[in-house]
């Protein structure tokens, strides 16, 4: 049977890229301001031009900075891809789930002895799984993300049975509907 599966995370805004946000947005506005003063004073009239020129760059610069992770399972494979601004996509990694050799809820112990890390969780560090897998390029890769339940068990049904019969896999009932459950049972 076909498994096939896709979930959409969002990377967490940190203060480094707030900081980035108002150095762009504040250098843009100072030179476009600067370039329109300039241009009013000496009637160098392609200097407005250059200043709305910035500030559109300004625009689609500051537009672009947001981040998502988008992990699809499709049977034995586990594709990363990073999209960045909602415009540009760049597949971080393939894993075939048949070579993990391990998988399961990080804390920051795991993967020592990795020769590559590929990061794409959503920055929270709350529920992020790690997975370590040889990769035919990089070798011993540990990967680092945030997938949900379904996900999870999507994954798990590719996984070599000595590594998925010693996972604590979550509920097989979706969030949604315990929630949901438990309500009526109140009634």
């Amino acid at each position: 049977m076909d498994s096939f599966g896709e979930q959409l995370v969002k990377k967490q805004t940190s203060s480094a890229d707030i900081l980035k946000k108002v150095a762009i947005a504040g250098g843009g506005l100072l030179l476009s301001t600067a370039l329109m003063t300039v241009s009013f004073f000496t009637r160098l009239y392609a200097l407005t031009l250059l200043a709305v020129g910035i500030i559109f760059g300004m625009g689609w610069l500051l537009s672009g900075m947001g981040c998502e992770y988008e992990y699809i399972v499709t049977n034995q494979d586990l594709d990363i891809d990073k999209i960045m601004g909602k415009r540009k996509r760049k597949r971080l990694i393939t894993v075939k789930l048949d070579t993990v050799e391990d998988l399961g809820v990080y804390d920051g112990s795991q993967g020592d002895d990795a020769q590559a890390t590929v990061i794409a969780s959503d920055a929270t560090g709350i529920n992020a799984w790690y997975l370590i897998a040889h990769h035919k390029t990089h070798g011993r890769t540990m990967l680092i993300f945030s997938p949900n339940k379904r996900t999870v068990r999507l994954i798990a049904n590719g996984l070599p049975h000595k590594i998925k019969s010693k996972l604590d896999l979550p509920d097989d009932e979706p969030e949604e509907e315990a929630e949901g459950a438990e309500r009526g049972s109140d009634e």
